[in-house]
């Protein structure tokens, strides 16, 4: 019977060995290419992480939605023409109006909230936003390149190619 327990507490003792790094490591720090690009966001630009891709600044008011194809391989390049779809209201929330890095509303997302308002850095979104659309029930977004008007949005309509903007503007 001695021999028993002896085995038992053997074998328990064996299995935890086993186990324990497996434990240690599914506790450890995501570092995910996703999980990356969030934190460089953060340490450049502060904010806080909502989301697994996405980080908010002032309660809400501005949100960088980071996208998910971009995180996995950043020379990797999605063909245009298979995202080349008309813009649809779920690409924007109800009552904002949002700047994507890529043409044909891709890539990552900067959801703004405020209006009126002028923008003119778009570091957050990673250069010049390619793509805008306003999906506030009312009032226009207004892009520029200087004093050149780009495109002028009114509610619900969007602008899927577009390129030099140096200005978006919410009246």
């Amino acid at each position: 019977m001695r021999h028993a327990h002896a085995a038992i507490a053997t074998t328990a003792l064996a299995l935890i060995a086993l186990l324990a790094p497996t434990i240690a490591s599914a506790t450890e720090h995501d570092t995910s290419p996703m999980q990356e690009r969030v934190e460089e966001v953060i340490d450049e630009f502060g904010g806080e992480q909502v989301g697994w891709n996405v980080v908010s600044w002032e309660d809400g008011e501005i949100i960088l939605t980071v996208d998910p194809d971009l995180s996995v391989n950043a020379s990797t390049t999605k063909s245009l023409y298979a995202t080349a779809t008309v813009a649809s209201k779920e690409d924007c929330a109800s009552g904002k109006y949002c700047l994507y890095s890529r043409a044909f509303y891709d890539g990552d997302k900067l959801t703004l909230s405020a209006c009126p308002a002028t923008h003119t850095s778009f570091s957050k979104l990673g250069g010049a936003p390619r793509s805008i659309m306003n999906d506030r029930p009312s009032g226009k977004v207004t892009a520029y390149n200087g004093r050149t008007m780009k495109a002028s949005l009114k509610a619900g309509a969007g602008a899927s190619n577009i390129t030099g903007v140096t200005k978006v503007t919410c009246s």
